[in-house]
């Protein structure tokens, strides 16, 4: 079952939530796109993962991500653990939650089929 480490909507917008697989995913939503990255559980990890680990998904026009947000949005079912206000970061939270490695995350992020 993941787990959601964090959320921060106060100093930007971002969350990490622990996979299955133990790896850890950060999601970070800006005015200039959506990115997220993996990196390994640990203290190391995440204080550098989000600046070196492996990008997932880099969307850097905001209002596609807008679009797939709304495509996570109508796939995937909410979860009540995730209570962000920021409604992309939100359907990414739920779209990474339901997914059980860094692969299957850029497998669903990256579907071209989410945003017909």
């Amino acid at each position: 079952m993941p787990r959601l480490l964090y959320i921060n909507e106060r100093f930007g917008h971002d969350a990490t939530i622990i996979l299955d697989s133990g790896e850890a995913c950060w999601i970070s939503v800006g005015k200039k796109g959506v990115l997220v990255r993996s990196h390994k559980h640990s203290f190391w990890g995440g204080l550098l993962g989000s600046l070196v680990g492996p990008k997932l998904y880099e969307e850097r026009d905001i209002y596609r991500a807008l679009s797939l947000a709304q495509a996570l949005t109508a796939t995937f079912r909410p979860v009540p653990q995730i209570g962000c206000k920021d409604v992309i970061l939100k359907a990414f939270c739920t779209a990474v939650w339901y997914c059980s490695s860094p692969e299957r995350v850029t497998d669903v992020l990256n579907e071209p089929a989410l945003l017909q």
